[in-house]
């Protein structure tokens, strides 16, 4: 398959302060791939260096052959990736449609099909199309948001702590519904402080620690590995 992402020896981070010392990672075509680690590792600020979200002062990040490094967000976006952030993803005051809606910004004309390919991928959404974002439950708000981010029909889809606080039903339905995305084409990046269970799902996965690569290779690979399993996944 070929590289969707690539990030080679990245250092950046917040200020003067590096987070990210020196960290690489790839993403192929239709593939899903996930980042584990202890706090503080630098999962999600590679997520947000990926994105522009950050300064990144050596090392560079390539998208689809292309070297985005230093690219703003908005130009990111209309390059073909989407970020889903872990917090303040949806328009709680808005109904799930207008949030849709509100994805498709860059979309010149009609997006009536990309909202029909959205509610075909998540069919819960679709009943709720007249409620607002703020009150439905967090499983829910997750897949409004990662609707939103898939609008505009990404090449890769960047996913930061999306199983966060949900029950473990809805952790399984995202992580499916993740598959479902990945096979329509699109390439995920996801970070997730569930390790075991991210690993078990994703394609590949990649250990950070102390904002460094520690441990990559195939997710079952990494969850039959003891030493990634004692130092990194609570044994």
């Amino acid at each position: 398959m070929n590289p969707a992402l690539v990030m080679t020896h990245v250092r950046g981070g917040y200020g003067d302060a590096d987070i990210l010392l020196d960290v690489s990672m790839e993403v192929a075509e239709r593939e899903i791939v996930a980042v584990v680690g202890p706090n503080g590792a630098g999962k999600s600020t590679a997520m947000k260096a990926v994105f522009g979200l950050l300064q990144v002062r050596d090392g560079s990040i390539v998208f689809d052959g292309t070297n985005i490094t230093g690219w703003s967000p908005n130009r990111i976006v209309q390059a073909g990736i989407s970020y889903v952030p872990q917090v303040d993803n949806v328009f709680g005051d808005m109904t799930v449609h207008e949030n849709l809606e509100m994805g498709a910004f860059l979309t010149k004309g009609d997006f009536s099909a990309a909202c029909d390919r959205v509610y075909q991928l998540f069919p819960d959404l679709k009943g709720k199309r007249k409620a607002l974002a703020g009150g439905l439950s967090g499983g829910q708000r997750q897949m409004v948001a990662m609707g939103r981010a898939l609008m505009l029909q990404p090449k890769v889809l960047l996913l930061d702590e999306p199983t966060a606080g949900l029950s473990p039903k809805y952790m399984e339905q995202i992580f499916q519904i993740s598959r479902d995305v990945r096979d329509t084409g699109v390439s995920i990046l996801l970070v997730e402080q569930h390790a075991k269970q991210a690993l078990a799902f994703a394609d590949r996965g990649y250990v950070l620690a102390a904002g460094r690569n520690r441990h990559d290779g195939k997710g079952s690979e990494l969850l039959a590995d003891r030493t990634v399993a004692d130092m990194f996944l609570g044994g």
